[in-house]
């Protein structure tokens, strides 16, 4: 009866697959801005970090450059800093994202199967579950493809303006994280071996493109140099180990390929019905043709990249940091696996996709709310963040009378008091604020107190382990973080029941004032 109401699943006209993917983008795109309001208690730590990074309109933090701050912070302006507002971000890059990859896929595939290929992306988990966490990558996804859709007809059609959109879209893409030179790379290793793309180095495209890139990134350059010592010494201190042995530049790279086939996995999905499990994969189309070989060198070649990156830094990369890898896996299996459709074939994949949307919904929710009862733990999103605001709020409305000028310390804490409290401005950090600006204007110091045994190990970042926004107080224990203030008013230690009906240890928090100094 359904397949009655649903008749466009088998359709072929454009209005067919304008309604598949408007009704299956927008359930999906709905559930994920407005649903993890009322399941997900506390925004996630990357989440958090990018909400006070845009409130300071900074152009990047010694972590990562702010362009979804910007977005995110212009989207809180707009809504009046609604709680749906980071999810709506999120979810504007993934529909953003699907768009572009459904006109790339057409370029390739039927149109039917260039609708497939798009949709498939929601069943990815940085499109789902994994969009509550808004951070660098959510944008740059969305700026990868489309350097490579532009570049596609820069070399297609030679017309300038598709050179000069590569290269902002490669610029934006730097803006989001500096993983985009990956790309950068892979774009130059193509234009140099490809006999056909290599004639458009004899006209002035290329060097447009350059120029547009170069010119858009000029104040991010600056601020590099500028901040050289500080960036490199968190890189430093990020993409490795202390001491390396031999192996681990084998194991590296290794590891961290196989942590890629859950994504690979999921993709595969909603294709499955169409390609089949016995593979038959179209050489002819891969290696001989303009059009594959462009499609095969712009998935594998970043991936070889980021994996001669893994084996150089020999630590254990995450497997999240290859997110953008897979975005174009769908069209180039359905391009490049020989296979005959069949009607119902292509029905049963398209309704494999809205089952897909329903399992990761119900999935995820279950996994928020019930996996405190599996693990006996909570984690970062079960915070009562919530709490924290509106206990600090009081503690300090008490004392004074003005709005809090800073919440410094650990950054889960000082995060979650930022973002949920409207009576405080910004958490310290040595990018917008000195130290004599504190001392001066005053604020509350939070820290953990470190009942290790009961707090999971991974809600936390450990006692000031604040890479995020690279505080001096990175290391050392609470007393002795807090003897630099010696002006500081400590106060008694709140406990905080996480946002659970499951019996898991509660967190207790550590608070000082620090007194605004009177204007003399």
């Amino acid at each position: 009866m359904l397949r009655n109401y649903f008749n466009f699943i088998y359709g072929e006209s454009w209005l067919d697959r304008v309604l598949l993917f408007v009704l299956a983008i927008s359930i999906h795109a709905i559930f994920w801005t407005f649903a993890p309001v009322y399941f997900v208690p506390n925004y996630q730590i990357d989440t958090m970090e990018m909400m006070v990074i845009g409130q300071n309109w900074v152009i990047s933090t010694f972590k990562h450059p702010a362009f979804q701050g910007w977005v995110v912070e212009i989207y809180s302006i707009l809504f009046s800093r609604a709680e749906f507002v980071p999810y709506l971000v999120s979810q504007t890059a993934c529909i953003l994202t699907a768009v572009v990859v459904w006109f790339f896929a057409s370029k390739f595939l039927s149109p039917q199967l260039a609708v497939l290929a798009s949709l498939t992306l929601l069943s990815y988990p940085y499109f789902n579950s994994d969009s509550t966490i808004y951070n660098n990558r959510t944008f740059m996804r969305l700026f990868w493809v489309l350097a490579i859709y532009f570049l596609y007809f820069a070399l297609e059609n030679n017309r300038r303006r598709d050179w000069i959109f590569v290269g902002v879209a490669l610029a934006l893409g730097m803006y989001c994280k500096f993983t985009t030179v990956v790309l950068i790379l892979t774009i130059l290793i193509f234009m140099f071996f490809d006999s056909r793309a290599r004639k458009h180095w004899r006209t002035f495209n290329p060097y447009i493109t350059t120029g547009v890139c170069f010119l858009i990134t000029i104040p991010l350059l600056i601020w590099l140099i500028q901040n050289y010592d500080a960036m490199s010494g968190y890189v430093f201190n990020s993409i490795g180990k202390s001491e390396t042995k031999i192996w681990d530049h084998f194991i590296s790279p290794i590891s961290f390929f196989v942590k890629q086939f859950q994504f690979i996995l999921i993709l595969l999905i909603p294709v499955y019905p169409i390609i089949g499990l016995r593979w038959r994969f179209d050489f002819t189309k891969i290696f001989y043709t303009q059009s594959g070989r462009y499609l095969t060198f712009f998935i594998f070649v970043p991936l070889i990249l980021q994996l001669l990156i893994a084996s150089f830094c020999a630590g254990d990369m995450r497997g999240a940091l290859g997110c953008h890898l897979w975005l174009l896996l769908p069209t180039f299996l359905l391009y490049a696996v020989k296979f005959t459709v069949e009607r119902e074939k292509y029905g049963f994949a398209f309704k494999l996709v809205f089952i897909n949307i329903f399992v990761f919904a119900v999935g995820t929710i279950f996994v928020y709310q019930f996996s405190p009862f599996i693990t006996g733990k909570g984690s970062r999103y079960h915070f009562a963040g919530k709490d924290l605001a509106r206990v600090v709020d009081k503690i300090w409305f008490d004392n004074y009378s003005t709005p809090i000028p800073f919440v410094r310390g650990d950054d889960w804490l000082t995060e979650s008091v930022c973002v949920y409290s409207r009576n405080c401005p910004n958490v310290y950090s040595e990018l917008w604020a000195t130290e004599k600006q504190f001392e001066q204007s005053g604020g509350v110091l939070l820290w953990l107190i470190d009942d290790w045994g009961k707090v999971p190990k991974r809600s936390i970042r450990g006692c000031f382990g604040n890479r995020d926004f690279y505080y001096s107080e990175q290391t050392g224990k609470p007393d002795d973080w807090l003897k630099q203030f010696p002006n500081a008013t400590k106060f008694q230690s709140i406990e905080l029941e996480q946002k659970t009906l499951a019996k898991v240890p509660s967190i207790k928090i550590g608070i000082a004032i620090i007194p605004p100094k009177k204007e003399e």
